[in-house]
């Protein structure tokens, strides 16, 4: 009989997807700085704005990851993860749409600009680091919200196979 444990802070799931927010993490602040760099010229600066919303949404369902990881398995019994909630889920989508707009922006931007040639050569280096890099953020997060709705649906369709009496044990 296999048991479910994807509901609780150390199962291989929910470090997947803490990994995986990590790397948003780094990965969006890394196109903000890019962005930066032509003081959002490409973006009209929704970039770098969205990049704020993105490390909020990030480090709270980090944050709200680590304290379940503290709390007491009893204290945990029958909750959801903070990843699985849809408040998370839902926000995650919302990064995925912003962050879209945000490559639109720099595609029609930089066609703009191109084509009145006022780009100086440090600018469309930027431009061409930019895009790759907001393009990867997009579908990192929808690996994210993927992952996260996974979470969901396996803890409220079989919330009797979780697995609370180990939780602060590592799976293997």
């Amino acid at each position: 009989m296999s048991i479910t444990v994807e509901n609780h802070p150390f199962s291989k799931l929910a470090r997947q997807i803490e990994q995986y927010l990590w790397a948003s993490v780094v990965l969006s602040s890394a196109s903000a700085t890019v962005s930066l760099i032509n003081m959002g010229r490409l973006s009209c600066f929704v970039g770098p704005i969205t990049f704020l919303f993105t490390l909020a949404h990030n480090f709270t369902l980090l944050a709200l990851a680590a304290r379940d990881r503290r709390r007491p398995p009893s204290a945990l019994h029958g909750t959801m993860a903070p990843t699985a909630s849809r408040a998370a889920i839902v926000l995650c989508w919302l990064l995925v749409a912003l962050w879209s707009v945000v490559v639109l922006m720099i595609i029609i931007m930089g066609a703009l600009i191109m084509g009145m040639g006022q780009f100086e050569g440090w600018e469309r280096l930027a431009g061409y680091v930019e895009l790759p890099m907001v393009v990867a953020e997009v579908f990192l997060l929808v690996v994210i919200a993927v992952k996260c709705k996974t979470q969901r649906k396996r803890s409220i369709i079989q919330p009797e196979h979780v697995d609370w009496r180990h939780v602060g044990q590592q799976q293997v």
